[in-house]
């Protein structure tokens, strides 16, 4: 009952998108309204559709899934706004492009009401099959950003841990040199005034080495400032260090001052001037404890970011996505073992990686209970994901690609209905020419009523010229082989001829010869696509 609903709507909207509407005596007002109609009409149709496939999924799951192929058919052909396109080229008195397009969509509407009768039982399981591998790849696609996202976020974390860690190295490293410093400040305090080479060179190659380890402290501390700006950067701070300007920052500044002054220090100890070099010294040391309190602020800095980071709420967020790539993987095992919308019980492309991410996924969500790093695992759950992905959408090419093998079809089906059109009118023409020949009126002039045959054997060529125009118009849309495009051409090109020759009231031997030419191109064409689809068939 539903289906005879359905299909009664189908047929109602076909007979309102009729390109013959065109030929009315008004034809903007009644081929646009007429359209409206039609849009109108199918827009109620797709909307009852989907109301009542969602009262059926329980009661009626094989209507429902009917219904559901139905609305992939309406949503991968674009029939809703083509429509309304039609509509605009109507409203804009661009008559041909106009019939072009209501050509178009007469044929997938056909399509569609074969499909609601079910009785196109192998378009039904390609439009599920894409409806079913669309709804997956949409479903991983969702997935692998949500991966992406908590990736970034553990990432961050990882970052923030590992500058913590390095803020302590460079610390501990600091504080080494200026306990040296320290040190080695005592010892030459306890120089005598007139000491000699002999008591300071000992000191002088000491201050020496310090001078060159806090300037590799300083280099380094540099990178660290560069890092930690970087850091303040994507957290939305102001960017005080100014990486990538070839400044030294903070803390490596501090360093910078240090190893200068040991620098000195190592000189006035060379020249045996110990109480200068004390001065040298003290700056040295006042320098590297500035160093370590700027490296401590570095680190409640850092430590205060990771704390904003709720490590319990990304492990929440990451097991959630976890529990849905396990949803859809059971959901793919489901469909490949044949139970729900895959009947056939096809293999499911990208089931295997779907699975692979999910153990990923579990380990990454344990890592960050711990605190731990799991950008790593969440990188690789993410790379499963997109080869999921990739493999649906090569599946879909595929089987859009049979979608546009239905092209070829209905373009056999279109050229054999012309063929049989044309050997009617060549009949026809031949007979109104026998006619002709014996009421010629006394002045010459043919019957109105002859004349009004004529006329209509004219609009009657017009017709197929248009369906030429349309089946063109599809070929180059669908990119289908580039054999028929010339072809058609010339059969559009001929029956322009033929039914130009008629209005100008040609009915003899000349025009019927041209009409079995457009019959024997047609014949042509037609053995062209049911070998090109047999070829198709066998893998040709």
């Amino acid at each position: 009952m539903i289906s005879r609903i359905l299909t009664a709507l189908v047929f109602l909207t076909l007979a309102v998108a009729a390109p013959s509407s065109l030929r009315s005596q008004d034809p903007q007002a009644s081929a646009a309204s007429k359209q409206e109609l039609a849009q109108s009409k199918f827009q109620e149709l797709t909307e009852r559709m989907q109301k009542l496939m969602v009262v059926l999924q329980k009661e009626e799951p094989e209507e429902s899934k009917l219904l559901s192929a139905g609305l992939r058919f309406v949503q991968e052909k674009k029939l809703n706004q083509r429509l309304e396109h039609a509509g605009g080229l109507l409203r804009q008195e661009r008559w041909d492009l106009a019939l072009v397009e209501m050509g178009k969509i007469k044929e997938d509407l056909r399509s569609l009401l074969e499909l609601l009768q079910n009785r196109n039982e192998d378009l039904r399981k390609l439009l599920e099959r894409i409806d079913l591998l669309e709804g997956f790849k949409n479903r991983v696609d969702e997935l692998a950003k949500e991966q992406q996202q908590e990736k970034e976020d553990s990432a961050r974390a990882a970052a923030l841990q590992k500058h913590l860690e390095d803020i302590e190295a460079q610390r501990q490293r600091t504080e080494a040199l200026l306990q040296a410093q320290q040190e080695l400040r005592e010892q030459t305090n306890q120089l005598p005034l007139d000491a000699d080479s002999g008591a300071t060179e000992p000191l002088e190659q000491e201050e020496g080495k310090l001078a060159e380890s806090t300037d590799e402290l300083a280099k380094d501390l540099a990178d660290l400032d560069q890092r930690d700006a970087q850091l303040k950067a994507e957290a939305g701070k102001p960017n005080e260090g100014k990486p990538n300007e070839g400044k030294p920052s903070a803390s490596s500044k501090s360093a910078g001052k240090a190893a200068r002054a040991m620098g000195k220090a190592e000189s006035q100890l060379g020249e045996n001037k110990p109480e200068p070099a004390l001065k040298d010294q003290d700056k040295a040391i006042e320098s590297l404890k500035k160093t370590l309190g700027e490296l401590d602020a570095m680190a409640e800095d850092a430590k205060r970011e990771l704390l904003k980071l709720p490590f319990e709420q990304m492990a929440k967020k990451q097991e959630q996505t976890q529990q849905a790539t396990d949803a859809l993987a059971r959901d793919m095992e489901k469909a490949e073992q044949g139970d729900g919308e895959n009947a056939d019980g096809e293999p499911t492309p990208g089931k295997n990686k779907v699975q692979q991410a999910v153990p990923k996924q579990r380990a990454a969500a344990g890592q960050l209970k711990e605190y731990k790093d799991a950008k790593q695992k969440q990188q690789d759950a993410k790379d499963d994901l997109e080869a999921a992905k990739k493999a649906l959408e090569e599946a879909l090419a595929q089987l859009r690609q049979q979608l546009q093998d239905e092209v070829l079809r209905a373009l056999e089906e279109r050229f054999t209905a012309m063929l049989a059109r044309q050997r009617e009118l060549t009949i026809q023409t031949k007979t109104v020419d026998t006619t002709r020949r014996r009421v010629l009126t006394s002045d010459g002039t043919l019957p109105a009523a002859l004349v009004g045959k004529i006329e209509d054997l004219a609009g009657g060529e017009s017709e197929l010229e248009q369906e030429a125009i349309d089946a063109l118009k599809l070929l180059e849309e669908d990119g289908t082989t580039a054999v028929f495009p010339p072809m058609v051409e010339q059969l559009r090109d001929e029956l322009a001829d033929v039914a130009a020759g008629l209005r100008e009231h040609r009915t003899g031997a000349a025009m019927n010869q041209a009409q079995k030419d457009v019959e024997d191109l047609l014949s042509l064409l037609i053995d062209a696509l049911r070998r090109t689809i047999e070829k198709k068939e066998g893998g040709g």
